[in-house]
């Protein structure tokens, strides 16, 4: 199993990893402080709502700084909590990685950290652990499995391996949930990584592909398949992994989201569907025709979904239609305190959770990653970070 290298471990990084440039440098405001970030996993929270409600709703606002990455790394991953985030980038060609924090009050960072297998994702963040999904060894390329560094102490702390390309681990209090293309659905102790159970759905001819990171409550885990074999929703049992309730048939590339008394699924071209966490019964549906949907927010008893064309705000209790917004979107809305993040094609659009009226819009071409802070949103594009707050 691959692990990060401990050379250089606390090192601080003489070729400049990052390198950040302060001010407002797009307009006249003067933009705030930044406060504090509740995103420590790839959809925020163990529900997969890709929203924190509760922040400051996001204006126009300016650039506060810019980090910048050495030039032959690309960013796979951004993540952050309280007043720091973790920023995890590749080399293209290359069989390594780098893991770096960054400081959300100026954009510094002292330290980079190798990794000497590829990343897949983002982290997610476990108290001071940073669980990275990373490749296997270049002679066994179909393997992978999660990195647990300690960011105090910047030391591997434990490691799990999986079969086939992991996805970004899930994390609820401490428990983490592992899953890959192979099929692997493994639940962890964050702290140790002691496997407490373990499942893989398919058979020794073929296994399924768990394409997606899980979403996890009190009582479940909620996953995908897609497989000959097994290919559908599951609910496991999150102390012992047994099944509770299965949807066979549809495919879901995209996260599941568990929010009030049910689980919403984006089917691979066509509809969200909203099944009842506890039987797995259908409660409603609805229909989306341009295609690639991606997976909803969720925020103020509404689910804001997207396909590629238009973004829906829904019911949560009935799947009734607020609104529809026109926009080429190119990645998952997500909710900030009043507001709906959208990232389209060549922009960042900000719009109004009561009728999806445009509030503010960020020309930004090849967004690759969005997360919000309190007052401020970061972003990330090709080897940049950038953080841009409200104004005051």
């Amino acid at each position: 199993m691959p692990s990060i290298s401990r050379r250089e471990y606390l090192a601080v990084s003489a070729t400049t990893v990052l390198a950040a440039t302060a001010g407002c440098q797009t307009n006249s405001c003067t933009p705030t402080d930044p406060g504090v970030a509740q995103w420590p996993q790839t959809r925020a929270s163990p529900h997969n709502t890709n929203a924190v409600p509760d922040q400051p709703t996001l204006t126009a606002g300016g650039d506060y700084w810019t980090s910048s990455l050495a030039d032959d790394i690309n960013i796979t991953g951004l993540v952050a909590t309280n007043d720091t985030a973790v920023v995890v980038g590749r080399t293209p060609g290359e069989q390594n990685g780098i893991l770096t924090s960054v400081q959300l009050d100026d954009g510094s960072s002292d330290t980079t950290h190798e990794l000497n297998r590829r990343p897949t994702g983002p982290p997610a963040l476990a108290g001071s652990f940073a669980v990275t999904p990373v490749l296997g060894d270049y002679t066994e390329p179909s393997t992978g499995g999660l990195v647990a560094l300690d960011t105090a102490s910047w030391t591997t702390t434990w490691t799990h391996d999986t079969a086939g390309r992991p996805n970004p681990p899930t994390v609820a209090d401490d428990l983490l949930v592992a899953t890959s293309d192979q099929g692997d659905v493994t639940t962890l102790a964050a702290s140790t990584g002691d496997t407490q159970w373990m499942r893989t759905f398919g058979d020794d001819h073929q296994r399924a592909s768990i394409p997606a990171p899980p979403a996890i409550d009190a009582d479940s885990v909620y996953i995908s398949a897609d497989g000959s074999v097994a290919q559908g929703i599951y609910a496991l049992d999150r102390e012992t992994g047994e099944t509770q309730w299965e949807i066979p048939g549809p495919n879901i590339p995209e996260p599941l989201v568990r929010t009030e008394d049910v689980v919403l699924a984006s089917y691979d071209r066509y509809e969200l569907v909203a099944f009842d966490a506890g039987s797995g019964d259908r409660q409603w549906s609805k229909a989306m025709y341009d295609g690639g949907l991606f997976s909803p927010a969720i925020g103020h008893s509404r689910v804001f979904s997207a396909d590629e064309k238009t973004v829906y705000a829904l019911a949560v209790a009935d799947g009734g239609i607020h609104w529809e917004q026109d926009l080429d979107v190119a990645g998952s809305p997500l909710v900030v305190g009043e507001s709906v993040v959208v990232p389209t094609t060549d922009r960042i659009v900000g719009l109004s959770i009561e009728d999806g009226s445009e509030l503010w819009t960020l020309s930004e071409r090849s967004v690759t990653g969005c997360v919000p802070v309190s007052r401020g949103l970061l972003y990330t594009s090709g080897n940049t970070v950038t953080l841009r707050t409200n104004c005051e």
